[in-house]
């Protein structure tokens, strides 16, 4: 890769190693803004990217400046990462595997000092001192997909669609794990929406069907909170805006996990909880969607898909807008926790305040 007149060269991974799942996070005190690629580790720890890759390459790949390089290639907001393309993704996974073998050996007791990047900086982190926040905090554009699962269809007793129905979602509604959701002064009916998050990883247009895939980076969970009485209300005069897109209305993560540890994406188990109840209130899989993955990336590259554009995938039954006799007391309230879940991807936790 040449980026300001440096080349930066980071070969193949030639095996897959454990998984990888990549974040974007804060430090404790760490201003609003701000933000740094991590991936997770094993024992609730996050590493920090940018530094461990400037120790990979010094150690292993003998880079000269190590420094320069890393930061040419994994940058701290995550949308430039995917920019960067199978090179820096390659880099992370290799650093990644680096850190977990020089982890087990500074594990042993008889050793005093902790692992450190070259310049002195902490690279691993517990999860209790950082906040997690959306994978992609700033995407481009999130296609939310609108009636695309059968059984969903069926509870709301609507015709299955021709064609590939969606809404766009703004960035400034998303927000990460753990993250609080401020209940919104304009609805009285806050629902709750699992999803998978499609995060496209190549910029693409007119993709066929059977290449989709190639230019995905990976999965997420979405919960695509939404104020039903609001959305009536706009559905009847103009298209959907804030019943959707509200302050974090859409939290997200919380982590992307990459396209490669996902052996089939419409097979996973997605479900939804509301404060520990014993049943889930959605439970389905995404082999319901009446419009598959590929279809839908193929469907949207009609317009141009770039690196950090969201699909997501619609939701399955079992919201609140559609329980009978009475939706009333399945709508969220203030003091709720919910918790969409998916097999894979791992569990995105949000209380409603």
């Amino acid at each position: 890769m040449t980026r300001m007149g440096q080349t930066v060269r980071v070969g193949a991974v030639k095996n897959k190693g454990a998984e990888m799942k990549l974040v974007t996070f804060m430090k404790e005190g760490q201003r609003e803004r701000g933000g740094m690629i991590g991936a997770l580790l094993e024992g609730d720890a996050i590493l920090q990217l940018q530094p461990a890759a400037a120790l990979y390459l010094h150690e292993v790949e003998k880079e000269k400046k190590p420094y320069l390089s890393a930061f040419q290639l994994i940058p701290a907001d995550m949308g430039e990462f995917l920019w960067r393309g199978t090179e820096a993704m390659n880099l992370a996974r290799l650093t990644l595997d680096f850190i977990r073998k020089r982890r087990q050996e500074f594990a042993d007791p008889g050793r005093k000092k902790r692992l450190k990047g070259r310049r002195g900086e902490t690279l691993i982190f517990p999860l209790s001192e950082i906040s997690l926040k959306p994978p992609v905090p700033r995407p481009g554009k999130i296609i939310a997909m609108g009636l695309n699962f059968y059984d969903h269809a069926m509870e709301i007793k609507a015709a299955v669609p021709q064609s590939p129905r969606a809404f766009l979602k703004v960035s400034s509604s998303l927000t990460g794990f753990g993250d609080p959701v401020p209940y919104p002064r304009l609805t009285s009916q806050l629902d709750y929406e699992v999803e998978i998050a499609v995060v496209i990883g190549k910029k693409g247009k007119d993709i066929p069907q059977e290449k989709a895939f190639e230019y995905i980076a990976g999965y997420t969970i979405f919960n695509d909170l939404s104020c039903r009485d609001l959305q009536r209300k706009e559905a009847t005069e103009r298209p959907l805006y804030l019943a959707k897109n509200l302050d974090a209305l859409g939290p997200m993560g919380p982590s992307l996990v990459t396209r490669d540890e996902i052996a089939d994406p419409q097979a996973l188990i997605m479900e939804l909880y509301v404060n520990q109840e014993p049943e889930p209130r959605q439970k389905s899989t995404p082999g319901q969607m009446i419009f598959k993955i590929p279809e839908l990336v193929a469907f949207w590259s009609q317009m141009t898909l770039e690196p950090g554009d969201i699909i997501t995938s619609g939701t399955p039954g079992g919201v609140a807008a559609s329980r009978q006799p009475d939706p009333g007391p399945w709508f969220l309230k203030p003091g709720d926790i919910v918790e969409a879940r998916i097999e894979g991807l791992g569990a995105l936790r949000n209380p409603i305040v």
